[in-house]
């Protein structure tokens, strides 16, 4: 999963440069959720001014505030998150986003320039769109295949947030669903060991171990 993981966090890091919808075809509203999105990130990636710690402290508030990271996280916990006890979930969820806001931060160090480059989007119902975008890297201005990536997004009302994001064809919740769940069936499906696991990540991607 090393490849997928690397190409995610490019993905979600590249969300603070230009997005450039088609000319021809109107901007959705989940269009300029991404555009917006990235009008910020690219403020916190290209500003010299602030130290490595600066950076990955804005790049983990910035995409806390575009990711529901509760969603995805309810997702990866499956039948236990029915069966455990609301407090452990909230106690889980928590955990999640602090690792992944902590696993994308300590990623800056393989953004290389890339850039996204939106060439649609569609609806799978009137709050769940995937939007539909390239990932552009400067050394390959002319790739004649790049990566393709997907990224759904959950609105409701005026509110979006992305849970998921598709590269060359692997959904990424998916395979963090899996990881989680060979967890659990080798723990007894103990929602607070897990949580205890993800926290323990988490403060590790920050002490750079």
């Amino acid at each position: 999963m090393g490849v997928l993981v690397r190409r995610f966090v490019l993905a979600v890091l590249v969300l603070g440069l230009p997005v450039f919808a088609g000319a021809a075809v109107a901007a959705t509203p989940a269009e300029i959720f991404v555009q917006q999105s990235v009008d910020r990130g690219v403020q916190v990636l290209t500003d010299k001014s602030l130290s490595p710690a600066e950076k990955k402290a804005k790049v983990e508030g910035l995409l806390g505030t575009i990711m529901n990271t509760r969603k995805l996280a309810l997702f990866c916990l499956g039948n236990a998150a029915k069966t455990a006890d609301p407090a452990d979930t909230d106690a889980f969820a928590d955990a999640f986003a602090k690792f992944t806001m902590a696993r994308y931060a300590s990623q800056l160090g393989e953004y290389g320039g890339q850039s996204l480059k939106v060439t649609g989007s569609t609806d799978r119902s009137a709050t769940d769109h995937v939007v539909t975008a390239v990932l552009v890297d400067p050394a390959m201005p002319n790739d004649p295949d790049p990566v393709k990536v997907l990224f759904r997004v959950l609105s409701d009302g005026d509110t979006y947030g992305i849970v998921d994001a598709s590269i060359a064809g692997v959904w990424f919740g998916m395979a963090q669903r899996d990881d989680i769940q060979g967890f659990l069936s080798t723990n007894n499906n103990d929602v607070k060991k897990l949580t205890e696991r993800m926290n323990q990540m988490a403060a590790n991607l920050k002490a750079g171990t």
